[in-house]
């Protein structure tokens, strides 16, 4: 007889799994809700400014438009590990489950080249406006720290991408639908 406490073994996470795959993508979750909670608010304040106060907020395109990007590559990671981009999927139902974990190998891995590619030219990219000391026009801030910082998260993306690709060599996932939850 078991106590209640105690979760069936399919469900249970090792702690290294924990701290290095599930903390992060919780914490970058968080931080992404967080990001499109103060977009959400800012835009409310900048449209009553604008319509009551005829004052709007100073400059809050390029904050929302550095709070987009963030939101967007904070949540990269998570969606390339759940695999919950967009997909088309005409002729899943034929596949044999064999060429399905091949077919998820195959598209991991193409698909983390392609993250890592998007990193290396963003790198690129924040060394030059490090190097030409670029800015924004309105607020006069560093671009490059931006630039990085998309950088980072697109390689955490394709560690996401192949660990995804690891799951299903290992046999762990045979379906991109039991990395998103969706049933079958």
């Amino acid at each position: 007889m078991t106590n209640g406490s105690e979760e069936p073994a399919d469900t249970r996470v090792s702690p290294l799994a924990y701290w290095i795959g599930i903390l992060p993508l919780q914490a970058l979750a968080v931080i992404s809700c967080a990001v499109l909670f103060m977009m959400m608010t800012l835009t409310f304040i900048d449209v009553g400014g604008r319509y009551i106060f005829n004052s709007p907020l100073p400059a809050l395109a390029e904050i929302i438009a550095f709070m987009m990007a963030g939101l967007v590559f904070c949540v990269l990671p998570m969606v390339c590990f759940r695999e919950g981009h967009v997909t088309i999927d005409l002729l899943d139902g034929v596949v044999p489950p064999g060429l399905k974990r091949a077919q998820g190998v195959f598209i991991n891995l193409v698909a983390a080249g392609a993250v890592l590619f998007i990193a290396w030219r963003l790198w690129v990219k924040a060394e030059t406006h490090l190097e030409f000391g670029d800015a924004t026009d309105e607020l006069y801030m560093d671009i490059w720290p931006f630039s990085m910082g998309t950088a980072i998260l697109c390689v955490l993306a394709a560690i996401a991408q192949f660990a995804a690709a690891v799951a299903y060599m290992t046999g762990a996932r045979t379906d991109p639908a039991q990395a998103s939850g969706q049933t079958a």
